[in-house]
């Protein structure tokens, strides 16, 4: 935002905060975005209250720093690299590996994406916070021993570490610096090796990780445009090809999605009726209003191979930006991946050539990034595997949808749902094994806009259920079940001003539960992960930007498996944490909550 338009609008801010004071000290919860203003030089955590990756008191065998970098103006530049070097004293095998990012912020500036490659594998995606004054600083720690082939690979071959984060100083000064660590640990840990760090996958069901893992992502990844694909819309797929050892018995293909552009608020897109008819306008392309519901789908050699539904992450500047200082929204600081168990179709795969692996969005507009691992196991007693595919059902999802406008106000509704199984058999050394996927999804979308397109109420319900299970003839050897809700509650009012500011009054509810579910033979395991926000505040908005705000945010958060339980719940207002409570007891935790809740 210009600093003159702020100056513009200081009275009307001071006006709509009802304070008489004659100081120019501004009202708690302030944020100014030009440079003409003082602004307080303070220190402010930026905090995610999600389980840590190992327990305090826990000293890794080494750690090395990998990277540091200054995130300047960065925008149309190539990611910033570094060589690694392995410490000697410290070889594999690791039991545990954790990779650490810390950043800190010079000034104010806007939320930027974010992500950091092991010599092409992307083992992070996330977002910087909104920095509202100088001394804006966090730390993001993710459990990466899942990508350990490649870290592995980086450590013999002495590989690149890069990270990608596209910053400019055209209009707000604030310089992104960034380092990033990576600590090997040695012998037991005491939090289950088979719990997760923070978001379940179907990778519960391998315990050891890949042998490989291939990049499926831009050749070019040192260049302008970094390793992810840029999907433009929803006719728009991106592929490369690939190829993978003649003796691999097992395959998962990780995605990696953000969204941008068109599509940040795509869970917020009211559907027009004009939508619904797209043979009389095929060319129709006005942004924002297509509805809000999108999948992400992978293909080989232009093969469905699945797909998902994307959970919601609500970027640190979206919807209203004082919620999330200094609390960071669900999943933002480590944005999720999306698992597809492709070893149904590696009869596909072993013959020893490359093949094309695409990339879509169904729905979508400009724009998203998306790149993607395969994980792959291979038999190291078999030169060669042989594997079919016995069962392909993959119909498309059943989308309707609906709506009903009278110029400003109206509703739309769209409902969609899904039913996909694969099967496919794999003979190597260990065995003729057949590995059957399931998944099942329900997507529920409802936008209402009423008093002439001040009061908007959004609710989304997306529910997911996939289930891999390995098979030695008619004998269950294993199973893994992961059960996925994450609904969402946004209500939003507001006043247009004279001066041509919005005055916006928003409610949010956003939860995100995953249940996994590991049987093997006798044994069933469970892990249970409920990550709940609710918040409340106002903004006063300027071409879309906030240049006064409030907010106030509760968050909970709870994990619990057969040997863990942690519980975490914070309390924000007014940019100061009220309220941060952590538990190992899950007993104590509960008559906590209750306290807090009352």
């Amino acid at each position: 935002m210009n600093p003159k338009h702020f100056l513009l609008l200081l009275p009307l801010v001071l006006t709509l905060c009802l304070t008489t004071t004659a100081t120019t000290t501004a009202p708690k919860g302030f944020s100014r975005l030009g440079d003409k203003l003082k602004f307080p030089n303070m220190t402010l955590e930026h905090l995610d209250p999600t389980l840590p990756p190992v327990l305090p008191g826990q000293t890794p065998r080494c750690s090395v720093l990998v990277l540091q970098h200054d995130f300047a103006n960065t925008i149309g530049a190539p990611p910033a690299a570094a060589n690694y070097s392995q410490p000697p004293d410290c070889p594999a095998p690791w039991t545990r590996i954790v990779l650490e990012l810390s950043v800190s912020a010079s000034a104010i500036q806007k939320d930027r994406i974010a992500a950091i490659w092991i010599d092409g594998v992307e083992v992070l995606r996330t977002t910087t916070p909104v920095p509202m004054s100088p001394g804006a600083f966090w730390k993001v720690t993710k459990d990466i021993t899942r990508y350990a082939s490649a870290v592995r690979r980086l450590a013999d071959y002495n590989g690149v570490v890069s990270m990608m984060l596209e910053n400019s100083n055209t209009e707000l000064p604030g310089v992104y610096s960034a380092s990033i660590s990576i600590h090997f640990y040695r012998g037991a840990v005491s939090t289950n090796p088979n719990s997760f760090s923070t978001h379940p996958t179907i990778k519960g069901l391998y315990k050891e990780p890949a042998d490989l893992i291939i990049p499926v992502t831009n050749e070019n990844g040192f260049n302008k445009a970094g390793f992810w694909f840029t999907i433009q819309n929803e006719a728009d797929t991106v592929a490369t090809s690939i190829q993978i050892p003649t003796n691999t018995y097992r395959a998962v293909l990780e995605l990696f999605v953000s969204y941008h552009g068109d599509d940040e608020f795509w869970y917020n897109n009211p559907l027009r009726s004009s939508y619904l008819d797209k043979t009389s306008n095929p060319k129709l392309s006005t942004p924002r209003t297509n509805g809000a519901f999108r999948q992400v789908f992978a293909a080989i050699d232009g093969k469905f191979v699945g797909g998902h539904i994307p959970i919601v992450v609500i970027y640190p500047g979206s919807i209203n930006p004082f919620f999330w200082s200094p609390v960071a929204a669900i999943a933002a600081f480590d944005m999720p991946s999306y698992d597809l168990d492709i070893t149904p179709f590696l009869g596909m795969l072993l013959d020893g050539r490359p093949h094309e692996f695409s990339f879509g969005v169904h729905d979508s507009q400009p724009y998203w990034l998306v790149g993607a691992n395969l994980h792959v196991w291979v038999d190291v007693w078999s030169d060669v595997t042989q594997a079919g595919l016995m069962d392909y059902n993959a119909p498309p999802l059943k989308v309707n949808r609906n709506a009903a406008w009278r110029n400003q106000d109206g509703q739309s509704e769209i409902d969609a749902e899904g039913l996909l199984r694969f099967i496919g058999w794999v003979s190597s050394s260990k065995g003729n094994l057949t590995t059957v996927v399931r998944q099942k999804i329900k997507f529920k979308s409802q936008v209402e806009v009423q008093n002439r397109g001040a009061v908007k109420q959004v609710e989304m319900i997306n529910k997911g259920r996939m289930t891999v299970a390995l098979m030695k003839g008619n004998q269950g050897l294993a199973r893994v079940q992961l059960m996925v809700d994450a609904p969402m509650q946004v209500q939003t009012s507001s006043v247009n001003t004279a001066s041509g500011a919005v005055f916006q009054k928003t409610r949010l509810y956003h939860q995100l539960q995953e249940i996994v579910e590991l049987s093997e033979g006798q044994a069933v395991s469970v892990a249970t992960l409920t990550d709940r926000q609710d918040a409340d505040g106002s903004a006063l908005l300027h071409e879309g930007e906030a240049v006064w705000g409030n907010g106030a945010t509760r968050s909970s958060y709870k994990f619990r498996d057969d040997t863990t339980c942690y519980i975490r719940a914070v309390n924000t207002a007014g940019g100061l944490v009220q309220f941060d409570t952590t538990s190992g007891s899950c007993l104590k935790l509960g008559e906590e909550g209750k306290r807090s809740a009352s």
